[in-house]
């Protein structure tokens, strides 16, 4: 018995030994990982002024042109907007304004509530946006002289 116990013993001990052995191994460095976060920015041509008319008849539509270029590093989602600053309201509301996107209408009803439906440019893509603003033909003499001033908003989103 006490034999089989030595010999039980080393087996163990030569089990341990050769359960412990170390194994090769290797490790290698991939160095300069740069993560930026990217960027929604935007530039507009002309820079003000973008749909100036005078003077505008009742019955008569006037085409203007806006510019759009993403500058950022993200494709966005760009929609314009437009808001009165000064002037009368009844001429702001008699302003009728469609917009179009390389012969897509992404907008026809009055200037007042214009929101475009948003059109996706590229990293570093210009569009052009096309604005046939009027002053319908029933317009009476009551708007005759009426001016309004406003501005014209284009918000870009990221896309998601």
């Amino acid at each position: 018995m006490k034999r089989v116990l030595v010999v039980a013993s080393v087996v163990s001990a030569v089990l341990a030994v050769g359960g412990a052995r170390a194994y090769f191994t290797a490790q290698t460095e991939v160095k300069d990982n740069v993560i930026s976060a990217g960027s929604v920015a935007m530039s507009v041509e002309p820079t003000s002024a973008a749909l100036s008319i005078n003077p505008i008849a009742p019955g008569e539509t006037v085409i203007r042109t806006v510019d759009i270029t993403n500058t950022g590093a993200l494709a966005c989602d760009v929609a314009t907007s437009a808001a009165k600053k000064a002037g009368y309201t009844d001429f702001w509301n008699a302003l009728a304004c469609r917009v179009t996107h390389e012969g897509t209408e992404v907008y026809a009803g009055a200037l007042a509530t214009m929101r475009t439906t948003p059109i996706r440019i590229a990293p570093g893509q210009k569009t052009t946006l096309r604005y046939s603003l009027s002053l319908p033909a029933e317009a009476g003499n009551d708007l005759q002289g009426d001016y309004v001033r406003a501005s014209l908003y284009v918000d870009a989103e990221q896309v998601r």
